[in-house]
């Protein structure tokens, strides 16, 4: 079975896209719409990696993160923010916070590839 990815998104479009390019090389992908739902996904799924948006209901990406890398039981998941927020202090609050990588929408396909190759590697 390929590597497991946690998709951490509200907006069906993207969830939609990001599912079918994820299935079609064999990773599984599980989805989550809000922060809430997102944290008790990680702990009964073990996700290989995390796609988090940060602009999410119920909990945002920001506590999401801060949860999940304060965590000795999840801190070492990579997490690849995906979101909307391109200013540079949410980019750098995140990183801070221990994202490991942050892309902005609408973003290349072929750079998220990139991205969880380099997470994924076998």
């Amino acid at each position: 079975m390929g590597k497991k990815v946690l998709l951490v998104e509200d907006e069906k479009n993207i969830i939609l896209g990001v599912r079918t390019c994820l299935d079609a090389v064999g990773y599984k992908v599980e989805i989550a719409e809000d922060g809430e739902e997102a944290l008790k996904a990680v702990r009964r799924e073990h996700p290989d990696l995390i796609l988090l948006d940060l602009l999410l209901p119920k909990v945002d990406g920001f506590e999401v993160l801060k949860v999940l890398k304060g965590d000795a039981a999840t801190s070492s998941i990579p997490i690849i923010v995906l979101t909307a927020k391109a200013e540079e202090e949410d980019r750098q609050r995140a990183l801070d916070l221990g994202a490991d990588s942050y892309m902005t929408k609408p973003f290349k396909p072929q750079k998220l590839w990139d991205n969880l190759k380099h997470y994924l590697a076998d």
